[in-house]
């Protein structure tokens, strides 16, 4: 029975408590039906009279109790009647269930945004200063949530919270962005509270970690160098051109590339062709329109990403191509000279300029050998010179001659550019190419010729392999020109040894 005093109904005079005033009642007024019953509609026979029932009342109290159950969930008053008491600073929390709304809507934004997972039992949470009070602090936990290449065992952010000013009831807003991006592990669970009295999960609450998503069909673009699994490529993965020379260091098919949020895997029915390439200095030669791309089997080639920078070091790339996906290639373009190397094997096409593929092209020397010669012609007197051959280094050379626009007759082929000079009687220059040759390891003799088209000016060269590593320059005989100008070296053998290394 409730406690308090109850409606007072009619009772015999003896019984304690309140008797009911009947001089006090109303003067019974006309029904507007007819009836001369004050309580007409009521039921209770025909000798009920005065006050309804004890019944009745109780009745009214469940109707008004139901009502106003309704009014504080509708209110949202409901989650104080059954959630967690919370305080800040002391204050009741405008809206807290808002509080916690407004935050939850701010983590699933970030979660869509950085390809995370969350799951049903993903929830904010307000912390309490400790488990005497419920005055909480400045933040809210939220979780769990996963990201790529994250922990199971940290999974939940922590948002900044702001409170007003005052000393009335407070008003809360949670910061746009965590206080870390990472993830981290619930240091004291028992401390969260909810207004809907909700408990954070075990654990991640069954939350796996998320995969990469799947990059676009077709993609090509700059990655990063980090967490990508390539493989070195053999030296001669490189093509040189007369803007600048383009090393491919690493090549791979990986499975994905990058980590946590800047992770990703092929997509669908795709592979990853993934590759890291550096800029170099030029070759000598004539400089054309440059441009590198990518071209996969007989398709168009596809230019490098805009933000593929080559000035700043090695560039990592990677372009999604067909599963069943034959040729990829890199290719370079200066000019009329158009090069290729392959990004599955980071072997040079044929048609490459095969000397542009090593690194060591040259070596210097010190030789000096002095002999005699003699010069003769008809109507002159014949007479002998002393004379001293110095020879100072050889470089292997693509393009020569005055305008460097001389090649040799294949790709396969270089250019062997000697850098000496004869001095006869304190006279310097150089002589025909007749007097000189080039023998190779096999025995094959080379001629040397005069890439320089002025008549009064020699430059020698052999045009040899482009792998030559060694052989000899031999220097001597006797040779008429056509004015009948004859040079004999009296027999002088000169044979200097050269070596480069194939690296």
């Amino acid at each position: 029975m409730q406690s308090g005093s109850q409606w007072p109904a009619p009772q015999a005079p003896a019984q304690s408590g309140p008797q009911w005033p009947t001089e006090q009642l109303p003067q019974q007024q006309p029904y507007a039906g007819g009836s001369h019953d004050p309580w007409g509609g009521q039921s209770g026979g025909p000798a009920h009279g005065g006050p309804p029932s004890q019944k009745s009342n109780k009745k009214l109290y469940a109707i008004i109790a139901a009502v106003l159950a309704l009014v504080l969930v509708g209110g949202g008053l409901f989650f104080f009647l059954s959630g967690d008491d919370i305080t800040y600073e002391g204050r009741d929390i405008v809206e807290p269930e808002k509080v916690v709304g407004d935050a939850e809507s701010t983590l699933d934004g970030i979660v869509e945004t950085r390809n995370g997972a969350l799951n049903d039992q993903t929830s904010c949470y307000f912390v309490v200063k400790n488990a005497d009070t419920t005055d909480i602090e400045d933040r809210l936990v939220c979780g769990p949530v996963l990201f790529v290449d994250g922990d199971e065992g940290q999974a939940y952010l922590t948002f900044p919270l702001e409170g007003s000013a005052g000393d009335g009831d407070a008003r809360l807003s949670v910061a746009a962005e965590p206080d870390s991006p990472e993830p981290a592990a619930l240091a004291n669970p028992d401390l969260l509270r909810r207004p809907d009295g909700n408990t954070p999960p075990e654990g991640s609450g069954g939350l796996a970690v998320p995969e990469p998503p799947r990059a676009e069909a077709g993609s090509f673009t700059v990655i990063p160098s980090e967490g990508t699994d390539l493989e070195s490529t053999p030296a001669t993965a490189r093509i040189g051109s007369p803007t600048m020379s383009i090393d491919l260091t690493r090549i791979g098919e990986p499975e994905r590339y990058g980590q946590g949020d800047d992770a990703r895997r092929p997509a669908e029915g795709e592979k990853f062709v993934a590759f890291e390439i550096a800029s170099g200095a030029g070759e000598i030669g004539p400089i054309g329109e440059f441009s590198i791309s990518v071209q996969i089997d007989e398709d168009d080639p596809a230019q490098l990403p805009e933000d593929a920078d080559l000035s700043g070091g090695p560039v990592n790339l990677a372009i999604s191509v067909p599963e069943d996906t034959g040729d990829v290639n890199l290719v370079v373009t200066d000019g009329t000279i158009v090069q290729r190397l392959s990004l599955t094997t980071g072997e040079p096409d044929p048609d490459n300029i095969a000397l542009w593929q090593r690194t060591t092209r040259s070596q210097s020397l010190t030789f000096s050998q002095s002999f005699s010669v003699r010069q003769s012609q008809p109507g002159f007197v014949t007479e002998d010179f002393p004379c001293t051959l110095t020879v100072d280094g050889v470089f292997l050379t693509y393009f020569a001659g005055p305008s460097d626009d001389r090649a040799p007759s294949a790709p396969s082929q270089a250019f062997l550019d000697l850098s000496g000079v004869l001095d006869i009687s304190g006279q310097q220059g150089q002589v025909e190419p007749v007097f000189w040759s080039l023998t190779l390891p096999d025995g094959t003799v080379l001629p040397a010729f005069d890439l320089n088209d002025d008549p009064n000016l020699i430059d020698i060269f052999f045009e040899v392999p482009a792998t030559f590593t060694e052989g000899t320059v031999n220097f001597g005989g006797v040779n008429t020109d056509g004015d009948g100008l004859t040079f004999d070296f009296l027999g002088a053998v000169v044979a200097i040894p050269i070596a480069i290394p194939a690296d």
